[in-house]
């Protein structure tokens, strides 16, 4: 349903997918969408920003703007109080690309976006992602459109593959069954509903990278994990091509990856090594946690789990999806407060001057005046502690190699600029090659290179991050960073202070 006149932009997120995969795959036969788009477009590494994490990097895609002035740096993230809460996309405090082309009267179809909760009332519709609290029809906006989506759908899909509950045999099918039901909806919505901007996402690859990497370097014939990441992309292959028809031929079309992925070589216990260097003071010594063992499925010890975790992982399988969304929505705020208020009970704030929160390792000083429990003065001791921590991570090394596990650590200055700063943690480490992530927990508070285990998961992390994404662009506009260019192809100006640039370089049949 196309106005005369007026371009259509069709974008497709695959969260975290890499060239390093999709290339060889396409030229080995094994991805004739992505094929046909390198022959036919213009594609090439899209240039990602440390941090490599989610809430950050997905609210300068769409707002093209910086943290700073995004406000989104953390799923756990610090607020004016110093206090930490989740957030959700009602902490993006500019507007996001729907906004701005809803508001010129443009129409858009927004699905499954990262940090699209609450849905905005725009010209169009939304249903949205991964920060949602789980399947319900105040997920999308007009709700009706939810209603409509469950009466053809039987059930709408939100997270099936997230981690949680499940064990690692049901993802041999899992990802496969989850594109293609996904793949149904965003194909009637892009056939049936009137649209002018459409973006969706896909969190498939992220998960099978992250969970299946090592199975998929492993030289085990036998593993029967081993080609979950391949089957992964072969699937969004096949889901691209019916995309790409249900759009037509008068759409440009975008695939991009907020950042790309590879092999993951240990977890980082960021508060261990600073309760090493004397940074962090625990209230009692740390009991000594027992990794998982085969006998339990590399299921996560029963000390690791609090009550209300292990509720909500039996919820987000075992309940109707009404009541699972009430669940997830009220259970998990206590959850967050709970997990919280024990970490808060395990720390020695008296003798605390830095910790660390939060997803990616960010570090934070405990600042007089500004956290609950501050220790540390502004000015000069401020930038002592700085230093300090960053002149000794430095010198991290990672025992299994001998070399320096971190690249870089900035202060959050070098990162950051606008209003929104002050939110930001005061240092953010860059890890050698992307090969390292901070675990979600504390262990036994004493041991720095762990694996990598994550809440609800039954086997560890072996895939990690990398620096750069990916960019193809087909269609009858790629002539006209991201934001600026999608508003350009309605010939629409940038709000001033934009981040990035309209990418006139972009030409058929090139490389971006």
């Amino acid at each position: 349903m196309t106005r005369h006149g007026c371009p259509r932009v069709l974008v497709v997120a695959l969260g975290e997918a890499t060239l390093d995969l999709i290339v060889p795959w396409a030229n080995e036969g094994k991805l004739p969408t992505f094929k046909r788009l390198m022959q036919e477009g213009s594609w090439g590494p899209l240039a990602s920003e440390i941090p490599l994490i989610t809430p950050q990097l997905w609210g300068t895609i769409v707002t093209g703007h910086g943290a700073g002035r995004h406000g989104a740096f953390d799923f756990l993230q610090r607020g004016p109080d110093g206090r930490f809460r989740e957030i959700n996309g009602s902490w993006l405090k500019e507007p996001p690309i729907w906004r701005l082309l809803s508001d010129r009267g443009l129409r858009c179809g927004i699905v499954n976006v990262p940090f699209t909760y609450p849905p905005q009332r725009i010209s169009g519709f939304m249903v949205s992602g991964q920060d949602a609290p789980g399947a319900h029809r105040s997920i999308a906006q007009p709700p009706s459109l939810y209603d409509e989506l469950v009466r053809r759908f039987r059930r709408y899909r939100l997270k099936d593959i997230f981690p949680g509950g499940r064990r690692k045999e049901a993802y041999l099918t899992l990802i496969e069954e989850d594109v293609r039901k996904q793949t149904d909806v965003l194909e009637h919505l892009l056939s049936a509903k009137p649209w002018d901007f459409f973006m969706t996402f896909f969190s498939a690859t992220a998960m099978a990278q992250h969970y299946f990497w090592g199975d998929m370097e492993a030289r085990d014939a036998a593993n029967p994990f081993r080609g979950i990441v391949e089957a992964t992309y072969c699937s969004l292959d096949a889901a691209l091509a019916r995309l790409l028809r249900a759009a037509g031929s008068e759409a440009t079309v975008f695939v991009i990856s907020e950042c790309g992925a590879g092999s993951l070589r240990s977890g980082v216990s960021i508060n261990a090594w600073l309760a090493q260097e004397g940074f962090l003071t625990w209230k009692k010594p740390q009991g000594s946690i027992q990794p998982p063992t085969a006998a339990t499925n590399g299921a996560a010890p029963a000390s690791r789990r609090s009550a209300l975790t292990g509720l909500l992982a039996w919820a987000k399988q075992g309940l109707p999806p009404s009541i699972r969304f009430l669940a997830n929505r009220h259970l998990g705020v206590v959850k967050t407060r709970m997990e919280m208020r024990q970490w808060n009970a395990r720390v020695d704030w008296s003798a605390t001057r830095a910790f660390s929160l939060g997803k990616e390792g960010d570090i934070f000083i405990s600042l007089t005046g500004r956290d609950p429990h501050g220790l540390v003065a502004p000015g000069v001791e401020y930038e002592a502690v700085r230093s300090r921590i960053i002149e000794r991570l430095q010198r991290l090394v990672d025992p299994q190699t001998g070399r320096p596990a971190v690249e870089r650590v900035y202060r959050a200055e070098e990162l950051y600029d606008g209003p929104l700063r002050a939110w930001a943690p005061d240092l953010v480490v860059a890890w050698r090659n992307t090969e390292y992530m901070p675990t979600e927990d504390d262990g036994d508070g004493v041991t720095v290179f762990v694996p990598r285990q994550r809440q609800y998961m039954a086997w560890p992390t072996t895939g990690s991050h990398r620096l750069d994404g990916m960019l193809f662009v087909a269609g009858p506009g790629i002539r006209r960073g991201l934001l600026p260019t999608w508003l350009d192809l309605f010939g629409q100006p940038s709000p001033s202070g934009i981040a990035g640039r309209v990418l006139h370089e972009l030409r058929d049949g090139g490389r971006a």
